[in-house]
């Protein structure tokens, strides 16, 4: 390759360089080397000095490097964008070396002066002001202000059910529709701290349900009333969590649809936060549903089948219970300890009551500590006696039938 030396000496010889220059660029601009003169009909020009600043007026303007084959290897240049707008430094033949943003200095020093062009190699300086590294690091839920990071909530507007992604880290969305879903994606997926701000600003209930087994505070969906928000956070293994969450003052009553089979249930903490509950499901014996030890009302809906009782109570273990019969809805009212059916009074008559038939292993009427003995209606004109669980007699206005005899006494 071409080089440049004393022939006395040996050394190199180097162009006289101008140690500092500052070019104001509204136009593309060629830099030279000093000992070849400035200005040039061309194109306008500056000279290649050591240190260069530069405010470039437009966006995407290039600054020239000069022609490589008029120095040696090494000679170098410290460019530094002064400006706000972004400019390119290219070789004579248009080649990009490297884009320079705002506040940031790049230096960059010739490699290979065997072409017009030339091969240029760089490294970044780093930023001249703190403005330029806080655009550079503001990622998601941040924005550069100045010199500085600030917390950013960019708001969306959405009005159909939507499915959301890692890319949708620290946004704010907005419903602005009626009944709608909004899915999310597996939490290994979006990965542990990833978080999502949801406000319910539409007509209709709002139903956030994670994708897959994946829950959200331990359980299948979560329902957003009109005006309600929360904060979602993903866990990035199994699940998400909530926090932040804003109750409607108007619509406060969620509801909790639960499959039961029999046994003894203890509502969850996110269970019996609602009001409404339906269950449904085949019992295959006797369910007791524990409620928490707090004062609350409750809407209770008994869909089951099966022919077994469905009962609630508290963890007290000694407080009055409600059963509530199958294809039944009632109000009920706990004050920690007891539950009561909140449509009886003392004070008040019923002129008639209308229950449901039952049968003969949950008889309608019944008693609290022995709910397979009582009274039921197995078919039209006929009430029925059951002990245990077993029919006993069996009352018509044309017969009187006993199953097991009459044993002692006078008949």
């Amino acid at each position: 390759m071409p080089s440049y030396t004393d022939p006395f000496t040996g050394q190199t010889i180097s162009p006289s360089q101008v140690g500092y220059v500052e070019i104001s660029m509204a136009q593309d601009t060629v830099l030279e080397w000093p000992i070849n003169g400035n200005g040039n009909a061309v194109a306008y020009q500056e000279p290649a000095a050591n240190i260069i600043q530069v405010n470039a007026i437009y966006a995407n303007l290039t600054l020239f490097t000069p022609i490589a084959l008029q120095v040696s290897n090494g000679q170098s240049i410290l460019i530094q964008n002064i400006g706000s707008n972004t400019f390119t430094v290219k070789d004579p033949y248009g080649v990009t070396i490297v884009s320079i943003p705002s506040g940031i200095a790049e230096y960059i020093f010739l490699t290979d002066n065997t072409t017009f062009g030339g091969i240029w190699s760089t490294v970044t300086f780093g930023a001249g002001t703190s403005s330029a590294n806080a655009a550079t690091l503001a990622g998601d839920g941040l924005v550069a202000q100045g010199t500085t990071l600030n917390q950013s909530y960019p708001e969306s507007a959405i009005n159909s059910s939507t499915f959301l992604t890692a890319a949708n880290r620290a946004e704010f969305w907005v419903w602005s529709s009626g009944v709608g879903t909004i899915t999310l994606s597996a939490a290994s997926a979006v990965g542990n701290g990833w978080f999502v701000n949801i406000r319910n600003g539409g007509s209709g209930v709002l139903t956030i349900t994670p994708i897959g087994t994946d829950t959200i505070d331990g359980v299948a969906n979560k329902q957003l009333q009109l005006t309600e928000s929360m904060v979602i956070v993903s866990n990035g293994v199994n699940g998400y969590f909530t926090f932040a969450y804003g109750r409607s003052s108007v619509f406060q009553y969620t509801q909790l649809s639960k499959v039961v089979t029999g046994g003894t249930t203890t509502l969850s903490a996110v269970e019996y936060a609602n009001v409404v509950q339906q269950y449904s499901g085949v019992l295959t014996s006797d369910q007791t549903i524990i409620l928490p030890s707090t004062v609350q009302v409750y809407y209770l809906n008994n869909t089951t089948s099966g022919p077994f009782s469905l009962t609630f109570e508290t963890a007290s273990g000694f407080g009055s219970n409600v059963i509530l019969a199958q294809n039944t809805t009632l109000t009920v009212v706990c004050d920690g300890t007891n539950v009561f059916n909140a449509g009886s009074a003392a004070a008040s008559s019923i002129t008639s009551v209308s229950v449901n038939p039952g049968s003969v292993g949950a008889p309608t009427v019944n008693f609290a500590s022995n709910t397979s003995t009582g009274l039921y209606n197995p078919s039209s004109g006929v009430i029925g006696f059951s002990s245990t669980g077993v029919n006993s007699m069996l009352l018509s206005n044309t017969s009187f039938y006993v199953a097991a005899g009459i044993v002692g006494g006078t008949f």
